[in-house]
């Protein structure tokens, strides 16, 4: 028996044959052509691009695909029709001499290597789906059509190098238990067409390919990220009750969506979804959640060669907005450090971007930028309930100053007569200790206070939550950071503003009744993790869970924070 480590990506237990999975290369003859040859070569880029666009209309057409898989279909036909990647494809045959499918493949394997390089899940998110489009372009010239997927068997395990969000949707189809990937990242699309149709998944396993033989007996740990090779009769027997009981548990969790989310003393909770990209929106409505309590606006910025403009934004937002109405969606603006926007905003190399310029400080550093992000939110708001809120805060200040920034806006629009709601809700992200220090002067000045306490936890300890070799000090129940939050949402309820918790915490079964007693009444959470904290949420009461928080709140180590919070039975 082997036990191999990887990324969750999607949850839950699988247990099948291993079937691997080699997607056969596609050989792409380097030629030079004559100058003469040069139209018909892009003739034939056009006529392929032609077909696969109307290959996927057809797909995209498809009503019994998931909404997601539409959704991302979308993005790759807004690949084949940039006009940037067009005109790249013509120069390099005109100027280079080289024939269409060589062009094609170093201008993907151009952009692909651009995004990995810079080592960001956006990145790699991105790059997955470059590589779908080269491959079923190239595969469309070079006429090579190989059904790589013929020897997947109902309930077998897919291994494999590397997969794209086309193929995703292809194994699906064959019924399998699960898949594993030796790349791949947690918020690629493929990822998230796994988790939308609940596949136990994991990605990013090491010597993957090495460690595993066709016909091996695999069980997937979606939960802990572990894949066991051949497992022993008792590991088999103990993860076949687990499969049976988490199929239960399933059933039952599906019975929660529409119900409203109260602790068993009446106290109403409202819970929301945290998401990444627009195609997740499709997922939000399927659980009938409160809204979004934190959508990520990263994308925007993350995956391009210029900066987003204003419509380009604004027909983002809208769309969202429009398909969540009238449940609200609370925009944050663009929180990454200088150094994934360097080319972008040509920010100087910071020795350490965590204390750099991120967040906040980049918006007030660019304003143009920022003013342009704003005013497509702005404009959204005409289409639902809009709520925008600011990451990286660390001082009232910067409230104020966003408060005149987003004045300008107003202006700007209402003399150019674009239609605004003028009252949309500001709110700050609690994630630095000044900020929760002082999150009694932050409440007056906002309408919403919102805690990552991800970060919180981060700047708190002085631990880079990214960095394995200090994991051991990343530790989310520290006295300090409790006392922090408990700072935090008392102050909200002193100027009656209402308090959210958006971090990884909220997520997390055992924190959830400690963070119910502090008084927080607003969760946001991953779609996927949505309804477990719903049902714990359900099996709560209030006010037992106020006063045994108080007693938590009182031990001074964290080891006996522990111990208080196991025994936390209501």
């Amino acid at each position: 028996m082997k036990i191999l480590e990887g990324i969750p990506v999607s949850t839950g237990i699988a247990i099948g044959p291993a079937c691997i999975i080699e997607r056969p290369k596609l050989n792409i003859e380097r030629k030079r052509i004559h100058p003469d040859e040069v139209a018909l070569e892009i003739r034939k880029f056009h006529k392929a691009i032609t077909e696969l666009g109307e290959e996927i209309d057809h797909l995209i057409a498809d009503l019994s695909q998931p909404q997601d898989n539409r959704d991302i279909l979308t993005t790759h036909k807004m690949i084949l029709q940039d006009v940037e990647f067009a005109a790249n494809i013509s120069r390099l045959v005109k100027n280079e001499l080289c024939g269409i499918e060589e062009a094609i493949n170093r201008h993907f394997t151009n952009v692909v290597n651009l995004f990995n390089d810079m080592e960001n899940e956006y990145f790699s998110l991105r790059s997955s789906d470059y590589e779908d489009v080269a491959y079923r372009l190239l595969s469309k010239l070079l006429n090579q059509k190989s059904n790589y997927f013929a020897k997947l068997s109902e309930n077998s395990i897919m291994i494999t190098k590397n997969i794209t969000p086309s193929e995703v949707t292809r194994v699906f189809n064959k019924n399998i238990a699960g898949f594993c990937t030796e790349g791949g990242s947690k918020n690629s699309h493929s990822s998230i067409i796994a988790r939308s149709m609940n596949l136990p998944t994991l990605v990013d396993i090491q010597d993957l390919l090495q460690m595993v033989n066709d016909k091996d007996l695999l069980i997937i740990d979606g939960n802990l990220g572990k894949l066991i090779i051949n497992p022993d009769k008792k590991t088999q027997d103990h993860y076949q009750k687990l499969l049976a009981e988490e199929k239960t548990q399933l059933n039952y969790l599906q019975t929660l969506i529409g119900k409203k989310c109260v602790t068993t003393d009446g106290k109403v909770i409202k819970l929301m979804c945290n998401i990444e990209i627009p195609e997740e929106i499709s997922n939000v409505v399927k659980l009938k959640s409160d809204g979004v309590g934190l959508f990520r606006t990263e994308f925007l910025f993350m995956d391009k060669n210029r900066l987003p403009s204003e419509d380009q934004q604004f027909e983002i937002y809208r769309d969202i907005v429009k398909q969540l109405s009238p449940d609200p969606v609370v925009f944050r603006t663009i929180d990454v450090g200088g150094d994934k926007l360097s080319g972008l905003l040509n920010i100087e190399h910071e020795l350490n971007p965590n204390l750099g310029t991120r967040g906040i400080r980049i918006s007030l550093k660019h304003i143009p930028i920022f003013k342009v992000q704003l005013r497509a939110i702005l404009r959204a708001s005409v289409f639902g309930n809009v709520k925008v809120m600011f990451p990286m805060i660390s001082t009232v200040g910067e409230i104020l100053r966003i408060k005149e920034i987003l004045k300008e806006c107003r202006e700007e629009l209402k003399t150019e007569k674009i239609p605004f709601k003028s009252d949309i809700k500001i709110g700050a992200m609690i994630e630095i200790p000044s900020a929760a220090i002082t999150s009694d002067n932050l409440a007056q000045e906002c309408d919403f206070l919102s805690i990552g306490t991800n970060d919180l936890v981060q700047y708190t300890l002085a631990v880079d939550r990214d960095n394995e070799l200090v994991d051991e000090y990343y530790i989310p129940h520290h006295p300090s950071v409790l006392r922090l939050l408990k700072l935090t949402a008392d102050n909200g309820y002193k100027y009656n503003v209402p308090v959210a918790i958006c971090g990884e915490m909220a997520s997390e079964e055992k924190y959830i009744p400690f963070l119910l007693g502090l008084g927080i009444n607003e969760f946001s959470v991953s779609p996927g993790r949505l309804l477990m904290v719903k049902n714990t949420i359900m099996k709560c009461n209030y006010q037992k869970a106020v006063a045994k928080t108080n007693q938590i709140l009182k031990e001074n180590t964290y080891i006996d924070v522990m111990k208080r919070i196991e025994e936390f039975r209501l």
